[in-house]
């Protein structure tokens, strides 16, 4: 049943190969220095790399902003998202899977009555003004290096029509590995915690995880998208919003390209990290709002004179009307699914505010004395809670957040030797080990708890304070404290009402 629902991510898949590829190889496409079949095939190699080598980025981000916590929830947003996609497409608009994905989610939020993390919402949502703008600034520059070495070199027009054909396909290329490592996440990032592939071991010592087997299948889906449908809106990119020259069209790429490595990377971010300097969050960004910014940030230095401003308010309005209608159509498909098909598109969280919890949330800085409307309490859904958590009027969404974490149960039992057979030796660190199995047998309702009694054991599972220079290990170690939730955490069957 897992790789039915995971359908739906494959469609999506589809959908952004579709609508993306235009982004990268419309300009050569277009200005006739590259045919398409050679695009499409150097797109979904290097789209491919990218997905599985660094695709891990964007994800966290998604799942902060909402955990989907159902399989057929999690195909039924995907399956909405990708129709609006699909529908964007097919009206020749390059759209943003980033903008479609994240309008799923809070759709599936506004179904299943969670609240929606709008930290993560804020640095999303900045992402989408801050590519196109990077995108035109890199442009702007690139346009004028360029210009300067040209005017030195003075190369012949062969010379120069083969330096723009191996630019295309260099550059190119690096920008289909970007695309992968940044918006892989777009497509699977929400079946990460309901993916249907185990790790796996060949030929006796190459260890493939199931994360990269998912990134691998949501990739080989964009490139039959590529190959199949994504003529369509290249020609938008590559010709209709601005007549491209092969020079200006391989800058725009370039351009677009550095954005989505610099937001998409996880191998960056920790380079600049040891270097002690300030990262770029990893949040999937809309390629199509990047190479909008670089083409613009062209025509701009040309004068705006060619720039397509009626195919620029198409756009726009897409950009607009794709998150608002994947979420509408994700709500519209949760209720047929669930009530149609009679699927379970949420699973039945609870909540309780017994003398464990409200001692938790004294430790973390909430006054008690707001807390007489929840004290005592049993919720069997979200929505109940909130309903409550609302009429505590002294409580402001930071701190209702907080009390939705804390009271969240999570029941759990450490089996060590079900640990031992579904994680790798590596997942944990020897004294880490250790540590489980001093724990072996011992029962938990919440996620905190367990990670009270771990750190008391040894410091390896404490978190170091905030700082560039702890960052990688305190990202790695909340890596591993899911992992351990999500293996630990008894079936919903066996699991007794609290």
């Amino acid at each position: 049943m897992g790789f039915l629902f995971l359908t739906s991510g494959l469609f999506l898949g589809w959908s952004l190969g579709a609508n993306d590829h235009g982004n990268i190889f419309g300009a050569p496409v277009q200005t006739k220095m590259m045919k398409f079949k050679f695009a499409a095939l150097i797109g979904s190699i290097f789209v491919i790399l990218g997905a599985v080598s660094e695709g891990s980025g964007g994800s966290a981000t998604l799942n902060q902003l909402g955990s989907v916590n159902a399989a057929a929830g999690t195909f039924s947003v995907a399956l909405a998202t990708a129709l609006t996609v699909a529908f964007m497409t097919k009206l020749k608009l390059p759209v943003s899977t980033s903008q479609a994905i994240v309008g799923g989610i809070i759709g599936w939020n506004l179904f299943a009555g969670m609240m929606t993390d709008y930290s993560s919402l804020l640095k999303i949502v900045t992402s989408w003004v801050a590519a196109p703008l990077l995108a035109g600034l890199f442009a702007f520059m690139l346009y004028h290096l360029f210009k300067r070495y040209l005017s030195k070199s003075k190369l012949h027009l062969l010379s120069l029509d083969n330096f723009n054909r191996w630019g295309f396909i260099i550059i190119g290329a690096f920008g289909a590995y970007s695309l992968g490592a940044n918006n892989i996440a777009n497509v699977v990032g929400i079946f990460v915690t309901n993916s249907p592939f185990k790790d796996m071991t060949l030929f006796g010592n190459l260890h493939i995880t199931g994360l990269m087997q998912l990134y691998f299948w949501g990739a080989v889906s964009i490139a039959v998208g590529i190959y199949t449908y994504s003529q369509r809106v290249i020609t938008t990119v590559g010709s209709d919003l601005y007549k491209l020259s092969p020079m200006t069209g391989l800058i725009v790429v370039l351009a677009e390209s550095l954005v989505l490595y610099l937001f998409g990377s996880k191998g960056l971010q920790h380079v600049l990290i040891s270097l002690h300097l300030p990262t770029i969050p990893l949040v999937p960004i809309s390629s199509s709002q990047a190479v909008i910014g670089a083409v613009l940030g062209i025509g701009l230095i040309k004068g705006g004179r060619n720039i397509n401003f009626g195919t620029m308010g198409k756009i726009s309005f897409g950009w607009i009307a794709t998150p608002a209608m994947s979420c509408l159509v994700t709500f519209v498909m949760l209720f047929f699914v669930q009530n149609v098909f009679e699927q379970a598109v949420v699973n039945k969280i609870y909540y309780q505010f017994n003398r464990a919890e409200l001692m938790e949330l004294k430790d973390r800085g909430i006054n008690l004395d707001y807390l007489t409307e929840v004290n005592g309490r049993k919720y069997d859904s979200a929505q109940s809670l909130h309903r409550s958590l609302d009429k505590i009027k002294q409580l402001n969404r930071k701190e209702k957040l907080i009390l939705t974490n804390v009271a969240e149960v999570h029941k759990m039992k450490i089996d060590y030797q079900n640990l031992k057979k579904e994680l790798r030796e590596k997942t944990f660190t020897q004294e880490q080990w250790v540590t489980l199995l001093k724990l072996d047998g011992k029962k938990y309702d919440h996620m905190w708890q367990l990670e009270d009694d771990l750190i008391k054991l040894t410091p390896e599972w404490e978190l170091k304070p905030k700082a560039y220079k702890n960052q990688i290990y305190n990202d790695d170690l909340k890596g591993k404290l899911k992992i351990l939730g999500n293996v630990s955490k008894v079936k919903e069957d066996t699991t007794e009402e609290p």
